[in-house]
C-alpha cells in the first residue's frame, strides 16, 4: 500500500490524525488524512479488513479484502468505528479521510 507524500505549504510543522490525534505531516490538499497506522486498520462494515492501492503505474484505486485478495466494489471504509473514504491521492498513492 502506497500512501501519498504530504507536502506543499508547509507553514504548520504538523496536523493531526482526525481519528487517533497522532501528529503527521501537513497537507493543505488533505487536512483530515489518516496516519498510515490507523489507514491499515481499515475494514467494511462487517470488520473485514481492506487493502488499498493503485490499479497500476497510471494510478486508478482499488480496494481488495486483506484475507483473500478478492475485490471491494466500494470507497467505504470503516477505521476505529469511524466511517471513512479511501480514493487516489491527486499525485499517486491512496489518501483514506473521515466523510
Amino acid at each position: 500500500m502506497t500512501f501519498f507524500q504530504a507536502g506543499g505549504d508547509q507553514s504548520e510543522t504538523t496536523q493531526q490524525c482526525p481519528v487517533c490525534g497522532a501528529e503527521q505531516p501537513p497537507s493543505p490538499r488533505y487536512p483530515r488524512y489518516l496516519c498510515p497506522e490507523c489507514v491499515v486498520l481499515a475494514s467494511d462494515e462487517a470488520g473485514r479488513r481492506l487493502q488499498f492501492s493503485n490499479v497500476d503505474f497510471g494510478g486508478g484505486f482499488q480496494a481488495v479484502y486483506a484475507d483473500t485478495g478478492d475485490l471491494h466494489p466500494s470507497h467505504v471504509c470503516f477505521v476505529r468505528g469511524v466511517r471513512c473514504h479511501a480514493d487516489e491521492a491527486r499525485f499517486g498513492g491512496i489518501v483514506v479521510q473521515p466523510e
